[in-house]
């Protein structure tokens, strides 16, 4: 599932080789296209001849040549113009999302293209594979500009660094490896290892300082890219997989979603030891996961699963005078706990630890969570398949 920047859009690639497009606010979809009058909140996209792993969104404006704020001149045009998207058929479409159809097929990698990403200013985009290679493409060549080689197995995730000039990959299970790539010399600048298990997600900061990174164990780790070095680990998701993570506009707060139907809010600033910051967990981060309650609670019922604040169980963690370090979450209250074993027909009760620097949780009743993003306005959105 991807989200536009604009957050009007959101589209998702099924296992059926289609992609559905839809508009959030259940407005109609406009067409430039010459007797295309269809007036529904949705269009399906048909190409490709295998399953969809990976899409992305471009971003609104490129190559302004006037004042966006002279008074004069029309409105500008926020919304994303195209789409991409990366296959099991070995091929990456490039779709026009005015007309509807496809544009350009690339085709480069040898066989499935699992990750497909729009660089943060447009025209170049990257892609990663089974075949152990990233590949970084221009919007107007049919063939990859660089080609990054040196993980031993297929790509799991990828990330652009906030600056355009690097990107980032990761490696599944058994190199499980982060490479730090240089898009100008094609040159491995930076080797993070650390995770044990297979690496699911990656997102670097705003501020281009801090990656995170996340596995199918739950972990994330926070890594210093000056460095090279890793910051601190985060836990509070169960077992299963994190498929996404965001940061905030100021860098200070990451969100992670996870295929145990929880989202969870983690505080970057935080340091390791718990010790130090029991004034701070019983203020700031209290009072927030407090109104994450209130929020989750108010919210709830507005769809086929709704997304509920933390637990009292959660909150005594955050809110508790002296937490534990770092602490637990025990028994069916645990909001943790509960997404670790609906579903499963395990007993229930069994341990999630949860580190200090986690601010608040929301969980679902049976959707895993796919994308979860910050917007520019620092809201959270989040999307899955509902599970019934």
């Amino acid at each position: 599932m991807a989200f536009s920047k604009d957050h009007q859009l959101v589209a998702y690639g099924s296992m059926d080789s289609y992609i559905r497009v839809w508009s959030i606010d259940g407005k109609a979809l406009k067409s430039r296209m010459i007797g295309d009058n269809d007036k529904t909140n949705n269009r399906k996209l048909i190409g490709h001849s295998g399953p969809v792993y990976g899409l992305s969104f471009s971003d609104a404006v490129s190559g302004l040549k006037y004042n966006p704020f002279d008074e004069k001149r029309p409105p500008l045009e926020t919304d994303s113009k195209l789409l991409l998207s990366s296959s099991s058929d070995g091929t990456v479409r490039l779709w026009s999302l005015d007309v509807w159809s496809c544009l350009c097929v690339y085709k480069s990698h040898t066989g499935p293209v699992f990750r497909v990403l729009w660089s943060p200013q447009g025209h170049y985009f990257m892609t990663a594979g089974w075949d152990k290679t990233v590949r970084i493409f221009t919007q107007d060549h049919a063939s990859a500009q660089r080609l990054l080689v040196g993980h031993n197995t297929s790509i799991s995730a990828i990330a652009w660094h906030t600056n355009g000039t690097y990107v980032f990959s990761a490696s599944d299970e058994t190199d499980k490896t982060i490479r730090m790539w240089s898009v100008i010399k094609g040159d491995c600048v930076r080797v993070f290892t650390g995770h044990t298990d297979y690496i699911s997600a990656l997102e670097c900061a705003p501020n281009g300082r801090i990656l995170a990174s996340a596995d199918i164990g739950g972990n994330i780790i926070i890594w210093d890219i000056a460095k090279g070095t890793r910051i601190k680990r985060c836990r509070g998701h169960a077992k299963g997989g994190i498929s996404s993570l965001s940061f905030s506009a100021e860098s200070t707060v990451l969100v992670s979603g996870g295929l145990d139907g929880t989202l969870r809010l983690w505080d970057i600033n935080l340091p390791k030891d718990a010790s130090k910051t029991t004034a701070l967990l019983g203020g700031v981060a209290g009072s927030t996961s407090a109104s994450a309650q209130q929020h989750g609670d108010a919210a709830a019922g507005t769809s086929g699963d709704s997304v509920r604040g933390g637990s009292s169980q959660d909150r005594s963690i955050t809110v508790g005078g002296q937490p534990p370090s770092p602490a637990t979450a025990t028994g069916s209250g645990s909001t943790a706990a509960n997404a670790s074993n609906s579903g499963t027909g395990k007993k229930k009760g069994k341990e999630v630890t949860i580190t200090p620097d986690q601010i608040s949780a929301f969980a679902t009743k049976k959707s895993p969570i796919l994308r979860a993003e910050f917007t520019r306005m620092n809201l959270v959105v989040a999307s899955g398949c509902f599970e019934p």
